[in-house]
């Protein structure tokens, strides 16, 4: 079977970009769209011009939030795919999310070196370097492109609100927040840092689409061990390469915020805890039937913090 085209279809902050770049520089795929990592094409039933590939390279398109809205995932083409989500502990994802939001606020060059980490000139991939100036009008573009043009201005209206509620609580008043809010609608806010720290839901959506033998789980980090990058490789690129390690950088360790970093054992999170530990143990049945099941998973790592004393 050739492959011709590879989603990364999230999970955002589990690091899918240096994922994404590494098959770029590595001759394992090209854009979808030249230059852009996640242009977010099926997020809506309007047309956009297809694209040829250029040689017998797969197209990538790793727009990270795929996997949490079905109708997008009954958009992705069916044949000649294989779709990778990225997973990462949850908690840490969550922290690392907000702090993204945290460190856009302070504006400066803080934040414009939290944003050149993500990717620059020189990472062979073609693609631009992200710049702070431009962070919020780009994630309030992908949150319109769910949703008609005529809504627009509305969308960007409430996503402005929640960029500031952001910006302006810390990351417990943001969960309660977030709780409340899904309680009282049945939906998360925009920008929601929990929502996407639930992996049950979007595995289930893609099972329902997608032959388990075309979806991979991994954690990123696993992919630092060659025979894993080789089994990761064959399984979806249905290639037999030799590559280098991904180099797995998460942006925001290293940049500070004026909030501490919570202690996720704390029983403050002893809710969320529960309905975290929950859902991965029901992730973990779909998983099991996906191409390299919980192969190319840390479970020890997903697994902390979700047992307390």
């Amino acid at each position: 079977m050739t492959i011709k085209n590879v989603f990364i279809v999230g999970v955002a902050k589990c690091g899918t970009t240096a994922l994404s770049e590494w098959m770029v520089v590595n001759g394992l795929a090209e854009d979808r769209v030249p230059g852009e990592k996640e242009p977010y094409l099926y997020a809506n039933d309007e047309p956009h011009a297809a694209r040829s590939r250029s040689g017998n390279l797969p197209l990538l398109d790793a727009s990270a939030g795929y996997a949490f809205d079905p109708a997008t995932v009954q958009r992705l083409p069916k044949y000649d795919t294989r779709l990778v989500l990225c997973l990462r502990n949850q908690f840490e994802r969550m922290w690392s999310f907000y702090k993204m939001f945290k460190v856009d606020s302070l504006g400066g060059g803080q934040a414009e070196d939290y944003f050149s980490l993500y990717q620059s000139e020189g990472s062979g991939t073609g693609r631009a370097p992200r710049a702070a100036s431009t962070f919020s009008d780009a994630v309030i573009r992908i949150c319109q492109a769910y949703f008609p043009r005529r809504s627009h201005l509305i969308v960007e209206g409430y996503a402005r609100q929640e960029l500031e509620h952001l910006r302006t609580h810390t990351f417990m008043q943001r969960i309660e927040y977030e709780l409340a809010f899904y309680l009282s609608r049945k939906q998360f806010p925009f920008f929601s840092i929990i929502s996407n720290s639930f992996y049950y839901t979007p595995l289930r959506t893609l099972l329902e689409h997608y032959l388990p033998s075309d979806l991979s789980v991994i954690c990123v980090s696993q992919l630092d061990d060659a025979d894993a990058r080789r089994r990761f490789v064959d399984a979806v690129f249905e290639k037999s390469v030799e590559t280098p390690p991904v180099p797995v950088v998460f942006s925001s360790t290293e940049i500070a915020i004026d909030e501490a970093r919570p202690d996720f054992d704390d029983h403050a999170f002893d809710t969320l805890r529960a309905c975290l530990r929950y859902d991965l143990v029901q992730a973990r049945g779909l998983i099991a039937t996906t191409r390299l099941g919980d192969g190319l998973l840390d479970n020890a790592e997903l697994d902390r913090y979700l047992v307390t004393n």
